[in-house]
């Protein structure tokens, strides 16, 4: 089994928040031997494939690229920018990369496809920077909303995605979503409810009704029920409402915004128990 590289334990792996442009770092450290043992190994190889044949071919490479580690080509840094979510042990356990290994002999599309499998990540670039640096960059995705189903909720990003090991427990804060197709549509009303920010404050959940519109959950239990056509007028009439009314700290069960210039209220009142039978 190859050794995994602890991140807490090995200074030599860097973990950097994404910059604009990063500078290049090896030019200036790299040593003029091992620049010439650079330019020898990829001679013997242009030299050596010339003319063989596929089988020969194999083995001469696996020659070449002992051979370069021999050289110096060695993996010897990893630089990880743009993590913030994603587990060092998962993200190492995926890389399968060890202090050691030869240069050459990493394949970046293999390393790019496993890193990819990765949940939390949406998008990934890997670099082989010589002679010694593998270079990851993350572009991580950004939880948006918990998804309520049959299995509990689940955290999903601004497309929708279940984010594949995100713990819902983390991200309670985050506004509920439920319903058919609900993921699917979640982004736009919640860029909606966000543009009245007192209001958003007291959302806790949205739910999409009939694949066409959607109810939102105030915390105090009063249930919003917005209109298919322009909710973003509805909901910005009810925040100038609830401004000047207080309308959402009374006692009510549904505020209906769907008829256009009207509001519509139902009184919040208690289901009465049957009694007993005579």
């Amino acid at each position: 089994m190859r050794r995994l590289i602890p991140f807490l334990r090995n200074r030599q792996i860097q973990n950097l928040a994404p910059t604009p442009a990063l500078e290049r770092t090896t030019g200036r450290n790299s040593r003029p031997r091992l620049r010439m043992a650079i330019v020898g190994v990829l001679s013997m190889a242009a030299i050596g494939l010339a003319g063989t044949g596929y089988a020969q071919r194999a083995s001469l490479g696996a020659a070449l690229i002992e051979a370069s580690a021999e050289s110096g080509l060695q993996l010897q840094k990893i630089e990880v920018h743009g993590r913030s979510h994603t587990p060092k042990d998962v993200l190492l356990a995926a890389a399968e990369l060890s202090l050691g290994d030869p240069m050459l002999g990493i394949s970046l599309p293999d390393l790019h496809s496993r890193l990819s499998a990765i949940g939390w990540i949406e998008q990934v670039a890997v670099e082989r920077r010589m002679p010694a640096t593998i270079r990851i960059v993350l572009n991580e995705r950004i939880p948006m909303a918990l998804l309520q189903t049959v299995n509990g909720h689940r955290v999903i990003d601004s497309s929708g995605t279940i984010i594949a090991g995100a713990d819902p427990a983390a991200f309670a804060h985050l506004t509920v979503v439920a319903g058919t197709e609900a993921a699917d549509n979640a982004a736009p009303i919640l860029d909606i409810l966000k543009t009245e920010p007192e209001l958003f404050a007291d959302v806790w959940a949205v739910t999409f009704q009939s694949e066409r519109r959607w109810d939102v959950h105030l915390r105090n239990g009063i249930r919003v029920r917005l209109p298919e056509t322009d909710p973003r007028t509805a909901w910005a009439r009810l925040a100038l409402i609830d401004h000047s009314k207080q309308i959402t700290n009374r006692d009510l069960a549904v505020i209906d915004m769907r008829v256009p210039d009207q509001m519509i209220v139902e009184p919040n009142i208690p289901v009465r128990g049957k009694g007993r039978e005579t």
